[in-house]
């Protein structure tokens, strides 16, 4: 496995992009739910659910971490191979920041000209956005204890989970590079939860944390990501969607020269 080489990780993918069995029996579903009257997988609804499942059960993996394991580093390559790797402590940082960036977005509504969606969220240059997100995760974490950190997560997941489902969808705020809409920036932080989580379980040797949804969702903005970015189609053999995100998002070895979208 390959340490991925990306400290930061949103994305809109049509349902379409789906191709797995999986994805084609959601989509049937959707149809189906659609016929009845019912909202369709994939509302604002479901994101904000999914998002509330996946940040729970990143809060209950910081949890149920000793202290010794708070201290280990994760498989995360900073930019500048002399620094220090994250430990799960930095990451957990990076997660008050990552997913408080929505209750920052709620706050400070605007009118104007939306720039980003949840998949042009992860189209960055890694050379001018690593450092800055490396040196913060320091940052959130200075004057705080790891035994404080899971208090501080769920209070940022509450309110970020709260928030979403109290504002409207169409809420336009600061996205961190440019405006977003809320229905687009939370999908994006689906994508965080789901590919963070992995590097809490990786760093400690459990299995991952991601709920089928979760990693579908994910799936699917970095399905949109290699279109956007290079050649549409994931490799035939990375049909599982976590296979995928794992290749993808760098968190593990792939030989298509495409990969990994997220470093």
């Amino acid at each position: 496995m390959v340490s991925p080489r990306v400290l930061l990780v949103g994305g809109r993918a049509p349902r379409a992009a789906l191709l797995d069995s999986n994805g084609l029996q959601d989509l049937e579903r959707d149809e189906r739910r659609v016929k009845r009257g019912e909202k369709p997988m994939g509302s604002y609804e479901d994101a904000v659910r999914i998002l509330e499942v996946e940040l729970r059960g990143v809060e209950q993996a910081f949890r149920d971490l000793t202290p010794e394991q708070w201290r280990t580093p994760t498989k995360l390559q900073p930019l500048d191979d002399a620094q220090p790797h994250w430990t799960l402590f930095e990451l957990a940082g990076h997660f008050d920041i990552s997913i408080g960036l929505t209750v920052m977005l709620m706050a400070e509504p605007q009118q104007g000209q939306v720039g980003r969606d949840r998949t042009s969220f992860f189209i960055f240059s890694r050379a001018e956005v690593a450092p800055v997100v490396y040196d913060y995760a320091f940052k959130m974490v200075e004057g705080k204890t790891p035994e404080q950190m899971p208090d501080v997560l769920h209070e940022t997941f509450t309110k970020t989970t709260e928030g979403a489902r109290a504002m409207a969808p169409d809420t336009v705020g600061p996205g961190y590079y440019a405006l977003m809409r809320l229905d687009e920036f939370v999908p994006s932080r689906v994508v965080e939860a789901v590919v963070h989580g992995l590097d809490i379980t990786d760093a400690i040797g459990r299995q991952p944390i991601a709920t089928r949804e979760g990693t579908a969702l994910t799936a699917a903005i970095l399905d949109d990501l290699l279109a956007r970015k290079t050649v549409a189609g994931r490799p035939g053999d990375l049909a599982d969607d976590l296979a995928w995100v794992r290749a993808a998002s760098g968190r593990s070895e792939h030989a298509d020269p495409r990969l990994p979208l997220i470093g």
